[in-house]
């Protein structure tokens, strides 16, 4: 299920997706900006204890590079995962950008430690997915973890994605549209 409401940047709508335990809020602007800003949660943004983390400062910081060069494309920029109990931010998944000229766009994706080992993650990636795959021009969609992340290897096999190879570090993975989708 996708909402929309209108982006604080220039105007697009911003992106909502809903799972059985979780919505998924594309952030707006001004909270990129407060997490650049290493504000922390008080009594302005609703987030757990432990949000945001380190791959939210990068998720964010990718936002503000695709502003700033005029490249960030509706729905393709960082989700908040709100957890429908508690209605607090838990982690994130995103775009590293738009989709490229081969229509291929790189997610990533964390959780607090409180909130893993339930299959959230996957539930949140496959709900990505989906709204992905709707997209005019999306071929596939990339992602990468590192090679003994067992946890994060278990939750892009479980959605589909193919190992493509590592270096030793670093495994990459790839979900291709399917045909005639």
């Amino acid at each position: 299920m996708t909402q929309e409401t209108k982006h604080p940047i220039a105007g697009p709508p911003l992106t909502v997706l809903s799972t059985p335990r979780t919505t998924l809020r594309e952030v707006p602007f001004d909270e990129v900006r407060a997490i650049l800003a290493g504000e922390e949660a008080g009594q302005r943004w609703a987030w757990a204890p432990g949000y945001p983390f380190d791959g939210t400062v990068g998720g964010a910081k990718l936002v503000l590079r695709m502003v700033v060069a005029d490249a960030y494309r509706p729905g393709f920029g960082l989700y908040q995962i709100v957890d429908r109990e508690t209605g607090l931010a838990i982690g994130d998944v995103g775009f590293h950008s738009a989709p490229d000229a081969d229509g291929a766009a790189e997610i990533g994706y964390g959780l607090i430690e409180a909130f893993q080992g339930r299959g959230l993650a996957t539930e949140v990636v496959e709900a990505l997915l989906a709204w992905t795959f709707e997209q005019d021009g999306v071929t596939a969609v990339l992602a990468e973890t590192d090679e003994d992340h067992l946890p994060s290897r278990r939750v892009l096999e479980k959605t589909g994605f193919a190992f493509l190879g590592t270096d030793g570090e670093t495994r990459k993975y790839a979900r291709r549209r399917e045909p005639g989708s």
